[in-house]
């Protein structure tokens, strides 16, 4: 019989308010579930990327299947953090992890192994974690970027 405002306003009174401050407790709940859940999701990306390149004997062709379909998901994941708003590091830094396991199939695939391939694939890492981090100003990228690449240039040089 009530109009809606008032029925609100005698529900906020008699429960002193108590049912606003659930409302905000769920909502960040959701929002704390959601950050965990594409964490754990790309933390199980790397991980399987890791066991499929060092740990099963998979080709070349099924390796670059899977990191298509984690790329993919990637994408996705950026496309869902744009649109909420969140920040985009975590799956930047997933990405980058595949770049390097992906730089490394490449020089096994390719080059057999060689050390000066190799020292030459992780060069062009290193540089496009420097230039991405300047691009996108993240400095997890401009330090992790020029600590790989100084660490490379005195392990080529020992």
């Amino acid at each position: 019989m009530l109009p809606e405002h008032y029925c609100n306003y005698l529900i906020a009174l008699y429960t002193e308010g108590e049912e606003q401050l659930q409302a905000k407790v769920e909502k960040r709940n959701i929002h704390f579930k959601m950050e965990t859940f594409f964490s754990l999701l790309f933390l199980v990306i790397i991980g399987t990327m890791i066991v499929i390149t060092y740990i099963t004997d998979v080709s070349f062709g099924m390796q670059t299947l899977f990191l298509a379909i984690f790329i993919f998901i990637l994408v996705i994941s950026y496309f869902i953090f744009q649109r909420k708003g969140k920040n985009c590091l975590l799956i930047f830094i997933t990405g980058a992890f595949l770049l390097l396991l992906f730089t490394i199939q490449i020089n096994d695939a390719y080059f057999s192994s060689s050390k000066k391939s190799l020292h030459i694939l992780l060069l062009v890492n290193c540089l496009l974690w420097l230039l991405g981090g300047i691009w996108r100003k993240q400095l997890f990228f401009i330090i992790a970027g020029t600590i790989a690449l100084g660490t490379l240039v005195i392990f080529i040089y020992m």
